[in-house]
Order: structure tokens, then sequence, then C-alpha cells
């Protein structure tokens, strides 16, 4: 059994919780943040009082790889709780949670594009009636100037005066 006051109901909860998701063979891979998130504390208590779990020997830390696994020692001290099940389900519903900020932040930029979508498609619009319009204007003027006798070449010698006349000397 721990020493009266050796480690806290928290560091208790860390050991309950390695020990239950590593069942009979003592190995645990879990992070800080997700020990952390587990039992309600921040990362870096998870992480100091992993630190001190380790100093006094409740647990073993070994690096596999570039990964941290943790081995329960075996060392006594009086567990928290008998159902750990709990622990899942709030992870769980935080990463439920993160999921569903992260849909509305989807549905969000959906509608954002398709109101863009739409502004588009009126320019598009837009254009495609001035495009229409002058397509007309330009009929219309060739027929009056047919009907003036002035034909593509004599246009083209016409214009600089025109221009001059209509613009000044610039």
């Amino acid at each position: 059994m721990s020493k009266t006051g050796e480690i806290t109901v928290a560091e208790r909860q860390i050991l309950d919780l390695i020990k239950f998701r590593s069942n009979s063979d003592h190995v645990f891979f879990g992070s800080n943040e997700y020990i952390a998130d587990c039992i309600g504390i921040q990362k870096t208590s998870a992480k100091n009082m992993v630190n001190k779990l380790v100093k006094l020997g409740y647990l073993k830390r070994v690096m596999d790889g570039k990964k941290r696994v943790l081995y329960y020692t075996g060392k006594a001290y009086e567990p928290i709780v008998g159902d750990l099940s709990n622990y899942d389900k709030a992870y769980l519903r935080k990463e439920v949670d993160h999921y569903k900020h992260e849909l509305k932040n989807a549905e969000d930029d959906m509608t954002l594009m398709k109101i863009e979508i739409d502004q588009l498609k009126d320019k598009i619009e837009e254009q495609k009636t001035t495009i229409r319009n002058n397509t007309h204007a330009i009929a219309v003027l060739k027929n009056i100037l047919e009907q003036l006798g002035i034909d593509e070449e004599k246009l083209t010698a016409m214009f600089p005066a025109v221009y001059k006349e209509i613009y000044g000397d610039n």
C-alpha cells in the first residue's frame, strides 16, 4: 500500500486509467494529452504527474522508437474507482464535440461559397447582357453606316478625324 499523501487523487486516477487501458500486460501507449483529456486536467499537469509516478516507482517509462510507453510496475496504491469506462466516454465526448465544431465550420464555409457562386453567376449574366447589348448596338450602327454609304474603308479613314472631334488633340 502507498503511504498516505504520497500520491494525489489525480495521480491515482492516472494509475487507474493506465491499469484499465493496458489490461493485464501493464503496457500503456496513451499520450499525456490523452491522459489529461480522460481525467479532466491540463496536459502539463498530466506530464508532471506521470513524471512523479515514474520517480516514485509506480510507472516505468520506455521509449519505443519515438513513442513513449508506460508500464505500471505493480507497486500497490489505493485505487479510486472500479469502473473506468467513463474515462473513455469523456475522451470520446471531447472528440465528438471537436468534430461537430469542424462540421459547423465546414457548413459555414460551404454557405459562404454558395453565396459567392451565386454572386459570380449574377456577374456572368450581367456580362452576357452587356455583350448582347453591345452586339445589338454594333449591328444597328453597321446598318446606319450602310444606309449612309459608309463602308469599312471609309470608316477607317474617317476615324482619326472623328476621334479628334470628340476627344480633342490628346
